[in-house]
């Protein structure tokens, strides 16, 4: 058959076609499922080659690499297939025609790819003016090595290679052991499938198999490998002209009944090579796609399908619902390995289905391997149809309770790799009165942004076709660190949709440490409709496993956190510092080092020294050395695990209904102790004992020192520092009267004190009580008829007017603490202990840190990525 000729530039070869033809721009392999809207999918699939051929300026490395990108909506997903014993890349450089670095990403491989040699992430906010560079095909990628390795990096040009949005298969290509080149070649496949033939469409994209004078009318020999002898398939094509950095090649071939079946298991190797230079050939193992293979589903109340009259009858009533969430990667080989957690639900089975029109198949039965809400395990023998549905988003996760026919279902879709999958798993939100779930992936990067993935399933309440929320992230921390309110904080508000990708700047130290103590709760507040005025209940799930960077904990010495905000007019080429703002409030509890709660007023003996005494005073704790009574008896001895001395038979009676009981300490009959009370410690002008009442039963009587009768009023009283009585204060001597100076009103006569009053007042001075009167400019302590001089306090006249100021106490870092009666202030008992620089996080008051815009994904930027920039430290989306 004489096939016509072609015009354009880059014929294809379509699927069961004998003779290649022009296709439109952005052409895909077609399947057997209707393809969406133009606008949405077709022309948003790249693919990339990056050798040392490819690169921008040649580089003689052996190493080749292969990419597949997807442009969805302002972001970027990409993922890099890296060749076995390649170095992880440090970062990913996406740069413009002319070399320029429009955007570098930190290559950080997720938990879920570390093993498949795949570096995959996602850059998100790609300007306007960047998406068009890359749908004009004017965007190229470089990978670059390690700062300490010697590998050189390479990059390649973006592309809509044919085949590429049906892609099923992929292979890299690397040169074979024998091939010595100064500069090496590489290649990749992409595989399609004919589901109506089984046919496969091979378009591959390749360099560096060429004779050194091979120009023009190249045969290029295409090998397919099966595993466990069986024989190999090969195919030629000719090409009219080669190239020493891209070459483009379609092939249609088959492998025969069970090729479907070997492709899907990695079964199948291929092998490229020019017919006049066999000894440059390169080879790969095919496998399945080379995207971030990675699927998630939200398990919930299914919603009812229109198109189903069935589905469309049935309806869940009951309560409580259920929920939970399931993951499934996909292996080099093909396995799926699942991972299914399931809360609030009666489970009876657990299967992995494929969704078709006429009826549902199931796949694989998960039942067996579920118990306490987990089920985890790996399906080893997948068809292609399996993977088949997988890839098109047609398997789905089916949980079926015992007793009714309620469900929860979740089909598996990819999972966008972001810095918020850093995180092990997802937070479940969940509510037993709502037949709705939602998954939260959170992650902290080393710049304190906090990223956070949302995914929401299930019927929204009022018959509304998408859910409408508000996420809250609310602290309730009851035990890890107390002293501190609990906040909340409105990550994000009117949000419409299934899915979101954000990250927020304005959690302080404090919510990001509680963050990660596990103390946290985010909330998916459902809002009314339109047709639905009440307020829906909420969705909520307890935060843990994220971890959290040191610098960005409570008591980190990092005071600054830098974000980037390029369109800012506040920020300085790109970074925006936050300055430090007020420390979080503090209430009146206490936390000692083992993380132990005390209710303000409280008091205990200390867990390391019997002889101590604790007290919590308005979020300190203070410690005291016992004081014991007098001991008034001969041979008086201390019992165990007892301070003070006792007289022999004082405690002959240590039943527990023979003791006393006074704020929380036992005595034994008999004992005398002075009262440990808050905030003062021990009284020492106070004597207790435990005696028996007259029905037999131990009571307390305390009774206050004897002090004797003064002959001054209390105004005049002071109270002794070392004594539990006041004595009364020595009058001032008066001093002489001034004589009056010429030129007074009563000159050559004594002013009155009358007269010496008025002056003062006159003059400024301040009069209190109608009898205390202070010179303008005096000050003093206030005097307290109970202490006496109040030394905490100063006073001050000016110009009539009193003010008064505590002194302000610093902030202690030790756990033993002690205040003098005459102190204001509380100090360490270990005199060498610091105020302000010790080494006690928990001790340490933190800085919050605010913003003006609250979330950075409502900032005007210009699109980041999951990495640091050179010199403007640049975060993940």
């Amino acid at each position: 058959m004489e096939c016509p000729k072609v015009t354009c530039r880059d014929p294809v070869l379509l699927p069961g076609a004998c003779c290649k033809t022009c296709t439109p721009e952005g052409f895909g392999v077609p399947g057997d499922e209707p393809q969406e809207p133009v606008e949405e999918l077709t022309g948003r699939d790249f693919a990339v080659l990056l050798n040392g051929r490819t690169s921008r300026a040649p580089m003689t490395t052996s190493r080749v690499a292969t990419g597949r990108l997807f442009l969805r909506k302002k972001t970027l997903h990409f993922s890099f297939l890296l060749e076995s014993g390649a170095p992880p890349p440090a970062s990913i450089q996406f740069m413009s025609g002319t070399g320029d670095i429009l955007e570098q990403l930190e290559a950080q491989p997720t938990p879920y790819e570390a093993t498949n040699n795949r570096i995959c992430g996602a850059w998100t906010r790609v300007p306007k003016q960047y998406r068009a560079m890359l749908l004009d095909e004017k965007m190229w990628v470089a990978i670059s090595p390690p700062d300490d390795s010697q590998e050189d990096t390479i990059s390649g040009q973006l592309a809509r290679y044919v085949g590429v949005d049906t892609e099923v298969f992929s292979a890299l290509l690397v040169p074979v052991s024998t091939a010595n080149q100064t500069l090496g070649g590489g290649g990749t496949a992409i595989i399609s499938v004919d589901r109506k033939t089984d046919s496969l469409h091979v378009s591959l994209v390749f360099n560096g198999i060429f004779a050194e004078r091979e120009t023009h009318n190249a045969t290029l020999v295409v090998e397919l490998l099966p595993e466990r002898g069986l024989d190999p398939v090969t195919d030629s094509v000719v090409l009219p002209k080669v190239f020493s950095d891209v070459n483009r090649a379609e092939i249609m071939t088959t492998l025969g009944d069970r090729s479907l079946i070997r492709l899907t298991r990695g079964q199948v190797a291929m092998k490229v090579w020019s017919k006049a230079a066999p000894e440059l050939a390169l080879e790969g193992t095919i496998t399945p796609r080379a995207t971030c293979n990675v699927f998630s589903a939200v398990l919930s109340i299914p919603v009812p399908d229109a198109e189903n009259d069935e589905a469309s009858v049935r309806t869940y009533v009951s309560s409580p619902h259920g929920a939970g969430w399931a993951l499934l990667t996909l292996s080099n080989n093909g396995t799926f390995q699942y991972q299914v957690f399931v809360k609030g639900f009666d489970v009876a089975s657990l299967t992995l289905e494929t969704k078709n029109r006429r009826r549902d198949r199931i796949v694989d039965n998960l039942t067996p391997f579920y118990r306490d809400s987990w089920a985890n395990g790996s399906y080893d023998k997948p068809t292609y149809s399996d993977l088949d549905a997988l890839l098109r988003g047609k398997l789905e996760i089916v949980v079926s309770a015992g007793e009714n026919d309620e469900e929860l279902r979740g089909m598996l879709n990819p999972l966008a790799v972001t810095e918020a999958l850093r995180s092990p798993q997802p937070v479940l939100l969940s509510s037993p009165e709502v037949p709705m779930a939602a998954t939260v992936w959170v992650a902290v990067d080393s710049a304190c942004v906090t990223h956070y993935d949302v995914m929401v399933a299930g019927q929204p309440p009022g018959g509304a076709v998408e859910p409408f929320w508000n996420l809250i992230l609310r602290e309730n921390d009851e035990s890890w660190d107390p002293r501190h309110e609990n906040t909340q904080v409105d990550l994000e508000t009117q949000v419409e949709g299934r899915e979101l990708f954000a990250h927020s700047t304005q959690l302080s130290r404090l919510s990001l440490s509680r963050l990660g103590a596990g103390v946290s709760y985010l909330d998916l507040v459902l809002l009314p409709h339109e047709n639905n005025s009440a307020q829906q209940p909420s969705l909520s799930g307890l935060v843990q496993g994220v971890s959290i960077p040191s610098n960005c904990l409570l008591g980190s010495d990092h005071h600054e956190v830098i974000i980037p905000d390029r369109d800012s007019d506040e920020c300085f080429y790109g970074n925006c510092v936050l300055q430090p703002a007020d420390p979080p409030p503090i209430n009146n509890k206490c936390i000692d080092e083992d993380k132990r709660v005390f209710e303000d007023g409280s008091s205990w003996q200390s867990p390391a020294n019997v002889c101590s005494m604790c007290m919590c005073t308005r979020g300190n704790i203070i410690c005291q050395d016992v004081v014991c009574h007098k001991v008034e008896c001969e041979d008086a001895y201390t019992p165990p695990d007892q301070c003070c001395q006792v007289c022999p038979g004082g405690n002959a009676v240590s039943e527990e209904n023979k003791m006393c009981e006074l704020n929380n300490q036992k005595q034994f009959l008999g004992a005398k102790w002075h009262p440990f009370l808050t905030p003062k410690g021990f009284d020492k002008c106070v004597s207790c004992a435990c005696v028996l009442n007259s029905n037999g039963q131990p009571v307390v009587n305390c009774s206050r020192f004897p002090c004797p009768p003064l002959l001054c009023g209390p105004d005049d009283m002071e109270q002794q520092p070392d004594s539990c009585c006041a004595k009364c204060r020595t009058p001032r001597p008066e001093a002489p009267l001034p004589t009056a100076q010429p030129g007074m009103v009563n000159e050559g006569d004594i002013m009155t004190e009358e007269e010496q009053r008025n002056n003062i007042r006159r003059g400024g001075g301040c009069l209190i009580n109608n009898w205390a009167l202070y010179e303008n400019g005096a000050e003093w302590h206030p005097r307290l008829t109970s202490i006496g001089y109040y030394k905490c306090v100063t006073c001050k006249c000016k110009d009539s007017n009193i003010t008064c100021a505590n002194q302000h106490c610093p902030t202690l870092r030790c756990q033993a603490m002690v205040q003098e009666e005459q102190e204001c202030c509380p100090r360490c008992t270990n005199e060498n202990s610091t105020i302000n620089h010790g080494h006690k996080a928990q001790w340490r008051k933190p800085h919050r840190t605010s913003l003006k815009n609250k979330n950075s994904n409502r900032m005007r930027n210009s699109g980041h990525g999951q990495a640091v920039n050179t010199g403007n430290k640049f975060y993940g989306g």
